[in-house]
C-alpha cells in the first residue's frame, strides 16, 4: 500500500478516535502532587531516567508511590521497539523481563500485555509454563496474539483495545485496535494494555471505588506518547507504600506530557530493567515476595522482592547498544 494512502488512513482513524475521545468521560478526579524528583539521568543515547514521589489525595487514605520514568526519544530514528514471540502458535512461555532483555540484547525492558495464566506465575517452578496473552501483540512483524484476544483467564469486561505500536518506518503510535482482523498498517511491534488511560491529552482513566488489586491502588506499568509522537514515556509505579489507581495513573501520564497513554500489566508483574555491566539491573522495585523468585534473580533494589514470570515483555533497542531485533 502506498505510504501516502497509509498516512491518509491513519489520519482518518485518529480523527475518528479523537472525536470519540471528546465525547467520552474525559476527566480525572485524581488530585496528585509530585515531590522530590531526582535529576534526569542519561542511561543510553536518547534515553533518560528519573524517579519522582507521587502523592495522590483520595479517600479513605492517600495513595503514594515512587514513579520510575523513562523518557525515550523515539523521534530520533535510533530507537527500535521489540516484543516477545510466542513459544508455539499463540502460546507463550512464562518468562522474566530480565531474561527477555538479556536474550534479545535490549537496552531496557518492561512487562507488557496482561496474560491468561492467573494462578501459577507466583511459583518459580512454573518457568516456561504455557499462557496466552490478552489483546493484540506483534513481534517482528508477525501477529502473535490477535486484536481483541480474550482467551480464557483474561478479564472479559476489560477492553484490551489500547496498543503501543511501532510501524515499519520506525514511527511509534498509540491506537485503539479492538477488531479481530489484522489491520493493514505495516506494524512491526505491538503490545496492548487493559485500558486507554489518556487520549487527546485528556484522562480516560477508569475510576472505580473497588479496592481490588486491579482497580485499587497498586504497582503499575504504563506507556505514554507525546502529541508529536517523538517522546515515549515508560513508567513503573512501585507498590510501596500503596501504589496508584488507574485514574491516578492517568494523572501521572498527563503530568509527564502524554497525549495518549495505556495501562499495561501491573501488580507483581510490574518490572523495569536495564542492561548493565554485561547483565541487568532493576530500575523499579518488583513487588513479588522473595520466596517466589527464580534462583539467581532477586531484585537488586530490595533483596526481599523479585520480578515475576510474565507472558510478554517490551524491549527498547538503542542503535549502537547491542543487537537490534531481527
Amino acid at each position: 500500500m502506498p505510504r501516502v494512502m497509509l498516512r491518509a488512513m491513519l489520519a482518518l482513524v485518529f480523527a475518528i478516535l479523537a472525536l470519540g475521545a471528546a465525547t467520552a468521560n474525559a476527566r480525572s478526579s485524581a488530585n496528585c502532587q509530585y515531590q522530590n524528583p531526582t535529576s534526569p539521568q542519561s542511561l543510553f543515547p536518547g534515553v533518560s531516567y528519573q524517579a519522582v514521589t507521587v502523592v495522590c489525595s483520595a479517600q479513605p487514605q492517600q495513595h503514594t508511590t515512587l514513579a520510575h520514568v523513562l523518557s525515550i526519544d523515539v523521534g530520533s530514528g535510533s530507537i527500535t521497539l521489540d516484543s516477545s514471540a510466542a513459544a508455539s502458535g499463540a502460546t507463550f512461555g512464562l518468562t522474566l523481563p530480565s531474561q527477555f532483555l538479556t536474550a534479545t540484547k535490549a537496552a531496557l525492558a518492561v512487562n507488557a500485555n496482561l496474560f491468561a495464566a492467573n494462578c501459577c506465575y507466583y511459583s518459580a517452578a512454573q518457568q516456561g509454563w504455557p499462557t496466552q496473552l490478552c489483546g493484540w501483540q506483534v513481534s517482528g512483524g508477525v501477529t502473535q496474539s490477535p486484536q481483541g484476544a480474550k482467551p480464557t483467564g483474561c478479564q472479559a469486561d476489560y477492553p484490551f483495545n489500547a496498543s503501543l505500536v511501532q510501524m515499519k518506518d520506525g514511527e511509534v503510535r498509540i491506537l485503539y485496535s479492538n477488531t479481530p482482523q489484522a489491520i493493514e498498517f505495516p506494524v512491526v511491534t505491538a503490545v496492548t494494555g487493559s485500558h486507554m488511560l489518556v487520549f487527546g491529552g485528556k484522562s480516560l482513566g477508569p475510576f472505580s471505588g473497588s479496592s481490588t488489586d486491579f482497580f485499587g491502588p497498586n504497582a503499575r506499568t504504563l506507556a505514554g506518547l507525546s502529541k508529536d509522537r517523538k517522546t515515549l514515556w515508560l513508567v513503573a509505579l512501585d507498590k510501596a507504600s500503596t501504589g496508584l489507581t488507574l485514574d491516578e495513573a492517568a494523572a501521572v501520564m498527563l503530568h509527564q506530557g502524554a497525549a495518549a497513554a495505556i495501562n499495561l500489566d501491573g501488580g507483581g508483574s510490574s518490572t523495569m530493567v536495564q542492561a548493565s555491566g554485561g547483565g541487568f539491573a532493576f530500575l523499579n522495585v518488583p513487588p513479588d515476595p522473595a520466596k517466589t523468585c527464580l534462583a539467581g534473580y532477586p531484585s537488586n533494589q530490595d533483596p526481599a522482592t523479585c520480578e515475576r514470570l510474565v507472558g510478554a515483555s517490551l524491549g527498547i533497542h538503542v542503535a549502537g547498544q547491542g543487537a537490534r531485533p531481527k
